[in-house]
């Protein structure tokens, strides 16, 4: 941590001397991560999980694909030398995730970050304008965005309080800021997560729990892609309207949350940070 000196006019490091700023001496040697995905790729869970165990926590990787779990693990060991600890669970299993992160915290003694990457990238090529959608579509989106986003956050949060610690994180879209066709129930799901976050940062800051939430933009993904030429054309469309003329790259969206995790983002709380090459503006 550093300190400003008034009389000489400098900042000056009063702990950790001669120490670098960086996310490993920063809070997240030791921690213990949770890279919760669903229905959203490998991308991010992957690079995320090679960033945050690269700088020291212990990771562990779960989605309801247990395709997307084995290309993590195998991603991981690639960059690193060893896999972080991956495992494909039912989220939609009463017990499944409350069980899954008891026991990670009895082999831990702690779990300090959440972190969560939720969509319906499937879903992505043929949504359908408002009017044409049907209940059961509202349903899919609700369970598959919010329900998810309430499970992981109510499962966490009781040993963060206890522990009076913790750093959740959830990735969500700029379709929450933005009016785009035919993602009209996508978007609402997206902004309610993000509202969800910030009243979430209210009731949790005195146990020394920050809340935040990493909005992506238009993110070149191979499965969307590969799906349809229409997919593409999107995508084509989309990008014109972001000022840095690129997609983004999974380990920009990933450093962003991991800078969250750590102590470095201790005084972040409350926000939606858009990484979207200027997509959004605030």
């Amino acid at each position: 941590m550093f300190s400003c000196d008034s009389d000489s006019g400098s900042c000056r490091e009063t702990e950790k001397t001669g120490r670098f700023l960086t996310l490993r001496n920063n809070g997240l040697k030791g921690r213990v991560a949770v890279v919760a995905s669903h229905r959203s790729g490998k991308c991010i869970p992957s690079e995320l999980s090679q960033i945050l165990a690269a700088e020291g926590a212990a990771v562990y990787a779960v989605d309801s694909n247990p395709k997307v779990t084995q290309i993590v693990a195998r991603e991981t060991e690639e960059a690193l030398g060893s896999p972080v600890m991956t495992e494909a669970l039912d989220f939609f299993d009463v017990e499944s995730i409350s069980l899954f992160v008891r026991r990670v915290e009895a082999r831990e003694g702690r779990l300090d970050i959440l972190a969560t990457d939720f969509g319906l990238l499937e879903f992505m090529h043929h949504l359908t304008p408002f009017h044409r959608q049907g209940r059961d579509e509202w349903e899919i989106q609700y369970r598959n965005i919010v329900d998810v986003t309430f499970r992981w956050t109510h499962a966490v949060l009781p040993g963060m309080m206890d522990r009076a610690f913790g750093r959740i994180i959830h990735m969500v879209s700029d379709t929450g800021r933005l009016g785009v066709p035919r993602m009209s129930v996508y978007g609402a799901f997206k902004a309610a997560v993000s509202s969800f976050s910030r009243s979430l940062a209210q009731e949790s800051a005195r146990y020394g729990i920050t809340s935040n939430c990493v909005s992506l933009g238009v993110q070149e993904i191979d499965e969307l892609k590969s799906s349809s030429k229409e997919a593409v054309t999107k995508l084509d469309k989309t990008l014109k309207l972001v000022p840095l003329r690129r997609y983004s790259e999974p380990e920009e969206l990933a450093y962003m949350i991991a800078f969250l995790a750590s102590d470095l983002g201790a005084y972040i709380t409350g926000q939606t940070i858009h990484v979207s090459g200027g997509l959004v503006m605030t």
